[in-house]
């Protein structure tokens, strides 16, 4: 046996507690849950970005810096390699570190033109504009950033 084959790579994701899932290459703490599995209702970006305030608000998981993805955070959680199911038992491409049931679109912080959002299919990996007020199946699944002083650990 090979010296290389006794390394074994460090996990991408891994849970941070009950509610969050750490994003070790990326160094982000996501929500285990997105906004739809959190509420039960369907949201506009506009109201996700209120639910992220209401967060904030509550210093949830004790801290007060919970946000909207941007697309390229989003984009990075899809993975053709990993496969979880969305509210409709459909399969998505999401590690399933992440809790299942979740909506399978999720809108993210950009914008376009004013009123128009990006979200993100986790069924094809493609991204799609929406206008910001629009719930139908709209959810998103919030992120914070890593501080420098955090540990990973």
């Amino acid at each position: 046996m090979s010296e290389d084959a006794a390394i074994i790579p460090e996990a991408r994701f891994v849970e941070g507690d009950s509610d969050t899932v750490i994003d070790c290459a990326k160094r982000l703490v996501w929500l285990k849950k997105d906004t739809w599995q959190v509420t039960g209702k369907w949201m506009s970006q506009l109201q996700v970005r209120e639910f992220a305030e209401t967060l904030n608000r509550k210093r949830f998981a004790g801290f007060s810096n919970w946000r909207l993805p941007t697309t390229i955070e989003a984009k990075s959680l899809f993975d053709k390699s990993m496969k979880n199911s969305d509210n409709s038992g459909q399969t998505i491409f999401l590690s399933d570190v992440f809790a299942s049931g979740c909506g399978f679109l999720c809108w993210t912080s950009d914008i376009r033109h004013k009123i128009q959002g990006v979200r993100l299919s986790f069924k094809k990996g493609v991204t799609m504009y929406d206008d910001i007020y629009r719930t139908s199946k709209g959810t998103s699944r919030l992120v914070r950033d890593i501080e420098k002083s955090e540990d990973l650990a």
